[in-house]
């Protein structure tokens, strides 16, 4: 996510709300009032009004009107970006070669040794923390649903704002924390690994861009390649590098996780007139 507003060094503590509000939903935004907007961060129409004004805009219809720009790279326009450089008639052969680049390029920066060291952070922690905002809260689903499996214990992080706060009070230095970190660093993740650098918690970090990987204090850091600035990303290599960890915590604790999944089969055996599979 990039900045929609060139300088923000003048905007009062609300007006600087609605600017993150504005840059981490563009597209949710762009079918709201200004009523709605308000509604949603609790402040009054008049401070959403005034905001227009301030930040270099008429209202909220012209700057709507610039975040339509084909030229503005919000999420939308990236997929049609890449989409319009296709043949409709190849689509899925021209997505299955993209997806072969993106699995090759990661798969030359992953270390197995790295792997190895993630896994074993992750597999000896107390318990695992995964901060996963926006689409890569898929990620940090599947992470809990297959390692809760495994008898860890996984904590999903709010995603944004002081709820991220009750999780990070929480964490100690014998636990672990897994960061997805793709198209910006957000002031969460920042946050993040500073509290966790304050305790002494090891950090894992999954970047979709190496500069990320350099300079912060996580311990074991990734990068997964998931297309180039401007068009639409995919989740393909993230949701690889997610199943090698699955699988390799899932060897380093071998015994215990097929008795594990060994007392889950005798569970859905003896309860399967009362919890039948496929209903809730």
């Amino acid at each position: 996510m990039m900045s929609l507003f060139a300088d923000k060094s003048g905007f009062s503590p609300s007006q600087l709300k609605i600017a993150d509000f504005i840059e981490r939903y563009p597209e949710e935004m762009l079918f709201m009032t200004d009523q709605e907007i308000a509604d949603r961060l609790g402040t009054s129409i008049a401070t959403v009004s005034r905001f227009w004004r301030f930040a270099g805009y008429d209202n909220a219809k012209a700057f709507k009107q610039k975040l339509r720009d084909p030229s503005h790279p919000t999420p939308a326009v990236k997929l049609a970006e890449t989409i319009s450089r296709m043949d409709p008639g190849s689509l899925p052969l021209r997505m299955l070669e993209q997806a072969i680049r993106h699995l090759q390029d990661t798969a030359d920066k992953i270390h197995p040794d790295e792997l190895e060291q993630a896994a074993g952070l992750m597999a000896g922690a107390r318990r695992v923390y995964v901060y996963a905002p926006g689409p890569s809260l898929s990620l940090g689903h599947l992470l809990s649903y297959r390692l809760s499996r495994f008898g860890l214990s996984i904590r999903i992080m709010a995603g944004s704002g002081h709820e991220l706060l009750e999780s990070l009070a929480n964490v100690t230095r014998e636990d672990a924390v897994l960061v997805f970190s793709f198209a910006r660093m957000l002031p969460e993740t920042e946050v993040i690994l500073d509290c966790a650098g304050r305790v002494g918690c090891p950090v894992i970090l999954v970047a979709d861009r190496e500069d990320f990987r350099f300079g912060t204090s996580a311990q074991v850091s990734f990068y997964v390649s998931r297309g180039d600035m401007g068009e639409f990303h995919s989740m393909m290599t993230p949701l690889l590098l997610v199943e090698q960890l699955i699988l390799s915590i899932g060897m380093r604790n071998k015994e215990e996780v097929l008795e594990r999944l060994g007392y889950l089969g005798e569970l859905r055996s003896r309860y399967a007139d009362k919890l039948p599979r496929g209903k809730a």
